[in-house]
């Protein structure tokens, strides 16, 4: 099993069923990371895929996640498939989650968490020094996006 990287969470005023709507849309991904320019595929439904345009510091390529664990309202669970940007070889074992919680009508606790294990000991240093604390940012400006999306 991979360790903990990053988690960060917010919390939406809004209805879960509002908040689960948006991590589950493939049409609204690239509102809600930052990294993607287009994507296509399905984040509804467990075993399924996504496949994305990424862009990432001036850098393009692809990425296919797989949806590995999928519970209605709850959470999901994707894992990296392959991708043209080198990610799945600096990083091993990788989960990226979402979990709702009800907090009440119109309140929903939302958790990003990034699980993986550097694939090297070059990464593992270069996961002490900045991936680390860049994918807390990242997930911290989807958790960002997914709150002003759904607060409007």
């Amino acid at each position: 099993m991979s360790k903990l990287q990053a988690k960060n969470e917010a919390i939406i005023n809004a209805p879960i069923s509002s908040v689960w709507a948006i991590i589950t849309d493939i049409h609204v991904l690239h509102k809600v990371n930052p990294g993607v320019i287009t994507a296509k595929g399905r984040m509804d439904k467990q075993g399924e895929t996504r496949t994305c345009e990424m862009q990432n510091g001036g850098r393009k390529g692809i990425m296919t996640e797989r949806l590995v664990e999928f519970e209605h309202e709850k959470k999901t669970v994707w894992t990296i498939v392959e991708d043209s940007m080198g990610m799945s070889k600096m990083i091993k074992d990788q989960r990226f989650c979402f979990y709702l919680e009800k907090l009440g009508d119109n309140k929903t606790k939302i958790v990003n968490e990034s699980y993986y294990e550097p694939a090297n000991f070059m990464v593992k240093i270069m996961n002490a020094l900045m991936m680390k604390r860049k994918m807390g940012q990242i997930q911290q400006q989807i958790l960002n996006n997914i709150k002003s999306l759904t607060e409007k």
